[in-house]
């Protein structure tokens, strides 16, 4: 990890860089305390310790939000992955590009679901749509089934009325981030390196100058060994 040096009012700095691998360390100096209406006698020492543990505080907040994978990867696993609920019951996950699972997510994105909610019918025969399938077809167990999956995960609630259900806050902005990522970025990705070679596109160009560099690398190596 690079050192970072950040700096503040007047003289006063701030540097981020890594302590012995293992933790990142943050510290403020402040060179000039008139910067913050302070004078230089040690009697103000403990005001300058707490507006150097204040600014360090809030760009470690700052941080830890910006550079927390555990949390992104446990919120991906909850989606992907089986959950238990609290009365002990198994609720399978919604498999990242599974076709089924993506008809569910880009259902939850369709308008006329929100305004007041929507039943099992409502999203059997729309998910059955997506994926191609007459909704005649799609019988109302497996919908349960999904609806319940997608409960288990705060996708979508229980409102009232008979068997009705809303989307979530969380559930519609879940679904708009997997169904771009799968639809722009995956498979955009992937037909462009399926492509046939003449074609040449940015992502193929780059990962073509990756493997040639490592290969060149690789031959480097040997001639040296």
């Amino acid at each position: 990890m690079a050192r970072t040096v950040l700096r503040g009012i007047g003289g006063a700095t701030r540097r981020s860089y890594p302590a012995e691998g293992r933790a990142l360390r943050t510290e403020t100096t402040i060179n000039d305390t008139r910067d913050f209406h302070l004078g230089k006698r040690l009697t103000h020492l403990p005001a300058l310790q707490e507006i150097g543990f204040h600014a360090n505080r809030r760009l470690l907040r700052v941080q830890r939000l910006s550079h927390d994978p555990i949390t992104g990867a446990d919120a991906l696993t909850t989606i992907t992955g089986p959950v238990t609920t609290a009365a002990g019951t198994r609720v399978p996950g919604l498999r990242f590009a599974d076709g089924r699972s993506h008809a569910l997510l880009s259902a939850l994105l369709v308008f006329r679901l929100h305004p007041n909610g929507f039943i099992n019918k409502d999203l059997r025969n729309l998910t059955g749509e997506l994926r191609g399938l007459d909704p005649g077809t799609v019988s109302t167990g497996p919908m349960t089934y999904d609806l319940r999956r997608l409960k288990a995960r705060n996708l979508i609630v229980r409102i009232e009325g008979p068997h009705r259900y809303q989307v979530t806050d969380l559930g519609l902005d879940t679904a708009k981030l997997l169904t771009c990522v799968h639809d722009r970025v995956l498979r955009t990705g992937l037909a462009e390196l399926a492509a046939p070679t003449t074609t040449l596109g940015r992502l193929r160009a780059a990962a073509t100058a990756y493997r040639i560099a490592v290969d060149t690398l690789t031959d480097t190596a040997q001639l040296a060994a």
